[in-house]
């Protein structure tokens, strides 16, 4: 049965865990700002095959969840508009997509979709590692993104080796995406619309 941590009750224990389930190439459930995620290292392309399976998506792209602007900067191109749109998103509840800067598994036709939550735990984390972390919500394609560990799926939590318990989460409902380069908002979520 995959261990439970709760980051309310025992923060050290569900903060070393992470640390260990990430460094060694493993996938955990998590909460963040807005819902609870499923991820990894983003570096890693195993890593990447087996959230896309959890997913439920081979084809599916996802974003990374960051620590905080240094590492934008360095995993996106920031300047000119996207420098003013990074700023006014984050930390927030809004995914940017941007230029990509480095070549990951998670780019797509050289954009990455990037987001810094307001959710402390997981930007402490991707700092302390200086770790990209995969971001999806905790749920197969097409269901409902979980708003708390209770409502996420038995058979996801079978498929990865930690979960994070944090509660409910603060704003319970899926992030805004925008397409910096485009100016296009592709889903309305509870994050601001920056243009």
């Amino acid at each position: 049965m995959t261990e439970t941590i709760s980051i309310e009750t025992d923060y050290e224990k569900a903060f070393a865990r992470a640390k260990e389930v990430l460094s060694s190439g493993g996938v955990l459930i998590y909460p963040t700002d807005t819902v609870y995620g499923v991820g990894g290292d983003a570096r890693n392309p195993k890593v990447v095959e087996r959230v896309k399976r959890i997913k439920g998506r081979e084809d599916a792209v996802f974003s990374v969840l960051l620590g905080g602007m240094e590492m934008v900067k360095e995993y996106a191109e920031v300047d000119g508009k996207a420098l003013g749109a990074v700023m006014d998103a984050y930390p927030g509840a809004t995914t940017l997509i941007l230029k990509a800067k480095k070549e990951l598994p998670v780019v797509k036709e050289g954009k990455i979709g990037v987001r810094v939550p307001e959710h402390i735990f997981m930007r402490k984390l991707s700092l302390e590692l200086n770790m990209p972390i995969i971001t999806t919500s905790a749920n197969r394609s097409g269901g409902k993104a979980p708003v708390s560990v209770s409502e996420i799926d038995n058979e996801i939590v079978g498929e990865v080796d930690l979960v994070l318990d944090g509660g409910e989460t603060l704003h319970r409902m899926n992030s805004t995406v925008i397409d910096v380069e485009e100016k296009k908002v592709k889903r309305v979520g509870v994050g601001e619309i920056i243009f």
